[in-house]
């Protein structure tokens, strides 16, 4: 005997709301936001919102948005794309708000993007693009970064912006000597100008020591980082508040990801490109990479060895310097991760386990 559906509670338990995501595009000034539904016949909707202000007043009118337009039963994500700074602000402000939050990298959105097939582009289709997304993978949630970690990266960055200063004021100072018509005047002018970021390179690097010494758990773990020979403490110190202690990284695949250290192949019918880094990454960590990647192939015994062995099968020697650069940001990473001190002789000894077990399993026998 067939039993009857009432038609109302049918379509009740068909409609059932499974997941809800938020999706945001961030932009300097604005916000486009668009709110994604999944249903239990794996239906979607979408619902949109005017686009608001990237400030406190625009927060609280999203807000405002979000409490009537959610099912409260459901729990609700919020997704969106890192946007360099300008996504942090609402980021904190929905964390505090007691939302479920996650940011994610710009290179996984442009490829779920490209995936649609999506051929025009505006803030509102990206925030359903991110929505649709949200509803769609298990993201895995933003926790906001320590004080100390946001302020390590702060001055990191500084620090790279003089280096760069100082740099091109190297070039000027050249340029003005080497000149027929040198001027005195600018020459002491740019020399000035010299000194006085000299100084406040330096004075960085204090600050940087003082914030990691004040900090008893940041200063151990940097610690494991520099008992890597040829990592001084400004390298680890850098490739920390860049990362933000790795607190969003889950793989060294993905570490390489996001740093551009992962490699691209292009080859189309008889073309065939060339392996290369993709450099679509965190350009400030492979910046402070270059230096300790040389010291590591003369005092490194690991890396040495590594770099012997594969400098001869590459064109250029810096192609297998950049390699070192890699397995050093791993190795980095598996430190603080495990929080353990280099061990110049782990390769040796993982080589033998298999030995010792073979062995031991002939002794059994």
């Amino acid at each position: 005997m067939v039993k009857k559906i009432n038609l109302v509670v049918y379509y009740k338990i068909m409609n059932k709301k499974l997941k809800q995501c938020l999706g945001i595009d961030v932009s300097k000034s604005n916000l486009s936001i668009c709110l994604g539904v999944l249903n239990s016949n794996l239906e979607k909707e979408f619902i949109g919102h005017s686009d608001v202000n990237n400030d406190l007043s625009g927060f609280k009118v999203m807000v405002s948005w979000i409490r009537k337009a959610v099912d409260n039963n459901v729990e609700l994500v919020v997704l969106m794309e890192a946007t360099g700074v300008y996504h942090q602000g609402v980021c904190q402000y929905l964390y505090n708000q007691g939302y479920k939050v996650s940011v994610m990298q710009s290179g996984r959105v442009k490829r779920y993007a490209q995936s649609l097939d999506q051929r025009s582009k505006t803030d509102a289709l990206d925030s359903r693009m991110l929505s649709m997304l949200g509803l769609e993978r298990s993201l895995r949630p933003w926790r906001p970064p320590s004080k100390e970690l946001q302020e390590l990266k702060a001055l990191s960055r500084e620090r790279s912006s003089l280096l760069k200063d100082r740099n091109a004021e190297n070039n000027r100072q050249g340029a003005i000597e080497s000149s027929c018509y040198s001027s005195s005047k600018a020459s002491k002018r740019h020399l000035a100008r010299l000194h006085l970021i000299n100084a406040q390179i330096e004075a960085i690097e204090v600050e940087m020591q003082a914030l990691v010494s004040k900090t008893t758990a940041l200063k151990r773990r940097i610690l494991y980082l520099e008992s890597i020979p040829g990592i001084s403490f400004i390298s680890a110190a850098t490739v920390i508040g860049e990362t933000l202690g790795f607190e969003s990284i889950t793989s060294a695949k993905q570490l390489t990801s996001f740093a551009g250290y992962d490699v691209v192949l292009r080859e189309s019918g008889s073309f065939k490109g060339k392996t290369k880094i993709s450099k679509k990454g965190n350009s400030h960590i492979r910046a402070v990479l270059h230096m300790p990647s040389m010291t590591c192939v003369r005092c490194n015994p690991t890396l040495k060895q590594f770099y012997q062995r594969l400098k001869p099968h590459k064109a250029k020697p810096i192609v297998a310097l950049i390699a070192v650069q890699r397995k050093l940001l791993i190795l980095m990473y598996t430190l603080w991760k495990n929080e353990v001190n280099y061990d110049p002789e782990y390769e040796i000894k993982k080589q033998q386990e298999p030995k010792a077990l073979a062995a031991q399993d002939s002794i059994m026998v």
